[in-house]
């Protein structure tokens, strides 16, 4: 397994590491294998981080990142110059705004979930997506359509009273068993090829999450909520960031 640096730093963005594997991709590309990586693989609903990976004069572009279900990161992109081979000791450094503005959308998910929880509503999350085009998370549980102007307002309300409050969230390590004590719900699909870790939002909110999250909740900004909407059971709360998706 790749020993993931962004399961334990929220704010690494580069790492020494040594490359494991080299090999072509189906479409002619190179896939980089390496025993530590700063590099977060697409999953989650969040995307994949980019960069490079060099060492003395070799380049290495890194377009896309993916995990195998063995835990191996797979690093997939172009030789920009000279070329790589196991063994190399090498330097990988993830692109900071793409970085930063997925982090944001991820974790602006997460206390909308937290917005949600404080207004009482029994609502169970499903699915998230946290992307610059698309950012939404959706739910299973009731609702009135009648008081859908209500819930939107309060929730956005809600959301961006944590956030103006900017408290730090930490990152606690555990057994997915006993994640029950300390979060409010727990999937049944959490990844086994990573290791088991809480995030706590505002002291007190766990959420069992392998994304990136901001340290401190105003590193987010303002939250809005432009619409609710119910189909087949499920709700569906989508969502802007401030400066990103507006």
């Amino acid at each position: 397994m790749t020993e993931l640096l962004y399961m334990q730093d929220f704010d690494v963005e580069t790492c020494q590491a040594v490359v494991r594997d080299v090999h072509k991709t189906e479409d002619g590309r190179i896939d980089l294998v390496l025993d530590r990586t700063c590099f977060y693989a697409r999953g989650g609903g969040q995307d994949w981080d980019q960069g490079t990976i060099k060492k003395d004069g070799s380049v290495f572009v890194v377009q896309e990142v993916h995990m195998d279900e063995n835990g191996n990161v797979h690093h997939i992109g172009e030789t920009e110059s000279g070329g790589f081979q196991v063994g190399d000791h090498v330097t990988g450094r993830v692109d900071h705004e793409r970085r930063t503005i997925n982090t944001r959308l991820h974790s602006a998910g997460h206390v909308i979930d937290m917005a949600i929880d404080t207004l009482g509503l029994n609502w169970i999350p499903t699915k998230g997506q946290h992307y610059p085009h698309l950012s939404a998370v959706e739910y299973s549980g009731d609702w009135d359509p009648e008081k859908a102007e209500v819930l939107r307002t309060g929730i956005e309300s809600r959301a961006n009273e944590f956030i103006a409050r900017g408290t730090d969230n930490t990152l606690k390590f555990m057994p997915v068993e006993e994640m029950h004590a300390i979060c409010r719900h727990v999937p049944d699909n959490i990844p086994k090829h990573k290791p088991g870790r809480v995030v706590i939002y505002g002291g007190n909110f766990g959420i069992p999450c392998g994304g990136t999250h901001v340290k401190n909740l105003r590193q987010v900004g303002t939250i809005t909520v432009p619409k609710l909407k119910a189909k087949k059971g499920i709700i569906r709360v989508s969502y802007v960031v401030e400066g990103i998706n507006a």
